[in-house]
């Protein structure tokens, strides 16, 4: 029988992992699933993170300007920045490629290609 691979990328490793367990559960001739991370960790947090505030008084025509600080803890890492985008990779038989690229598509898959 003849093999094909499916690639596909995913926005997390979360939701390649949930597509490789749903392709094993629901696609015969699989013969093998790779989940590998493409992005860079988020560097670790350092230093002070500065916020400037400049509140106004339109009547007035007063302005005051203000700079507050305040540390940098993971949390203030945007929740995007932390995503690692993730290749999933399934080898299986070319009779159930099209089972496999729906299961990746209906998941969430972008860049999808087959070989």
């Amino acid at each position: 029988m003849e093999l094909c691979r499916v690639h596909g990328e995913f926005e997390s490793e979360e939701m390649a992992e949930l597509a490789a367990g749903r392709i094993r559960r629901n696609v015969r001739g699989i013969r093998r699933i790779t989940v590998h991370p493409l992005g860079h960790a988020v560097p670790a947090a350092r230093g002070r993170e500065r916020f400037t505030m400049l509140p106004a008084n339109l009547r007035m025509m007063n302005y005051a300007t203000d700079v507050m600080y305040s540390d940098i803890s993971k949390d203030t890492v945007p929740e995007p920045m932390r995503r690692k985008s993730t290749e999933l990779l399934v080898i299986c038989d070319a009779l159930y490629s099209g089972n496999v690229s729906a299961i990746m598509q209906s998941m969430g898959a972008v860049r999808m290609r087959l070989t």
